[in-house]
């Protein structure tokens, strides 16, 4: 596999990746400086960055306010779902490539992709998410759907692998999937 890309379920994860990863980790190094907020380990959500949450039948909907001219890392999530720009305008760069988003306006956010993101004007920004348990535990919900930081994604989703493509399991399916996966990568490798 070439130096600049890894695999995982699927979903490239490129050195773009890598390198907002890089970006992530010299500010939270530096969060101790006023106007740079984050550890690392969980979602910001102080009186800048303001994020509500909602629920309703097997939906999970998240809200954050983002203040005309901040930057945000996004977190990696482990599955596809929409977003919504309610408000504002928005400046989102996934692996390299820029786009203007001026509210109102959704996107289909991809499984695994990292952002960042500029606020251009004063913003709220929503995604919203299956939640097939209906729970209202923030600690479940956020384990299931979002990382922080490219390692933790890259856990979970060896995790949910495993689990999907184990010798145990039964499923001709699952067996298939492993193998068109396996097959894929292989031959955009070599060719």
């Amino acid at each position: 596999m070439p130096n600049n890309e890894i695999k995982s379920n699927n979903n490239k994860l490129s050195n773009y990746t890598r390198k907002l990863e890089d970006l992530q980790n010299a500010l939270i190094a530096n969060n101790h400086i006023d106007g740079i907020y984050g550890d690392g380990k969980n979602l910001v959500n102080n009186e800048i960055f303001r994020i509500e949450n909602d629920f309703a039948d097997q939906l999970y909907m998240r809200r954050m306010y983002m203040p005309k001219d901040c930057l945000v890392v996004s977190a990696m999530h482990h599955t596809e779902h929409f977003w919504f720009l309610l408000k504002g305008k928005i400046l989102v760069t996934t692996d390299g490539e820029e786009v203007e988003h001026v509210a109102p306006c959704f996107e289909k956010s991809i499984k695994g992709a990292k952002r960042l993101i500029l606020s251009l004007e004063d913003s709220v920004f929503i995604n919203v998410h299956k939640n097939p348990t209906n729970t209202k535990d923030m600690k479940k919900v956020e384990e299931l759907l979002y990382s922080i930081t490219l390692e933790e994604y890259l856990k979970k989703e060896n995790k949910i692998n495993k689990k999907s493509h184990g010798r145990n399991s039964n499923s001709r399916n699952n067996w298939r999937g492993y193998i068109s996966s396996w097959w894929n990568s292989w031959w955009s490798y070599w060719w």
